[in-house]
């Protein structure tokens, strides 16, 4: 009898330290299996939408880009970051309104990328015509949902590249607010045809 209590202590021992070792299998997506502490959906106050408005003479207050350090995911970026949209879309500093891009609603919806880099944590992503009537909007296309009159995601690595979409209702002036735990920023672009 007590050889078959020590061959099944045994066992149940070999099966705990064999589960011990194994790893997490790889996911497919690329998404880490770890969620860092402040990934978690930690809600922040939601800041309000707070836009600038036209230059005193009428123009459109572009935002300048600055050079990106890794000219392998972008040239030129917006914004002070930690997440940026890639001015690479925006070429003269506005986003071009192509004819393929128009939706069935008279609004054009144009890919625009966005790297977030040494941060990880919630962001709202919102956009606004600064220069009157009309409507906009953005999001990531893979990650996140529409929510306080934006869009949410919780990234969860430090360094994300952000496949996305801007929706404007025609050419003229608009800006994104970029919001996370640390940072609430605006980036003003023009969008042409």
């Amino acid at each position: 009898m007590m050889g078959l209590a020590r061959a099944v202590a045994v066992g149940a021992l070999v099966v705990a330290v064999a589960g011990c070792d194994r790893t997490m299998p790889d996911d497919p997506t690329g998404t880490p299996w770890a969620v860092s502490p402040s990934a978690a959906p930690v809600e922040f106050a939601l800041p309000s939408l707070r836009l600038p408005g036209m230059a005193p003479d009428g123009t459109c207050p572009v935002t300048e880009p600055h050079s990106w350090a890794d000219p392998e995911q972008a040239s030129r970026v917006f914004g002070p970051g930690p997440v940026y949209p890639i001015a690479d879309y925006f070429p003269d500093g506005a986003l071009p309104l192509r004819d393929g891009d128009r939706q069935q609603d008279g609004s054009y919806t144009a890919k625009v990328r966005w790297l977030a880099t040494g941060y990880t944590g919630p962001v709202l992503l919102r956009a606004a015509p600064i220069d009157g009537a009309g409507s906009a909007s953005a999001k990531f296309s893979y990650l996140g949902e529409t929510r306080d009159d934006g869009h949410h995601a919780v990234l969860t690595s430090p360094d994300t590249d952000l496949p996305g979409t801007t929706t404007v209702s025609g050419p003229g002036c608009y800006a994104y607010q970029v919001d996370g735990t640390s940072f609430s920023f605006t980036i003003v672009f023009r969008a042409e045809r």
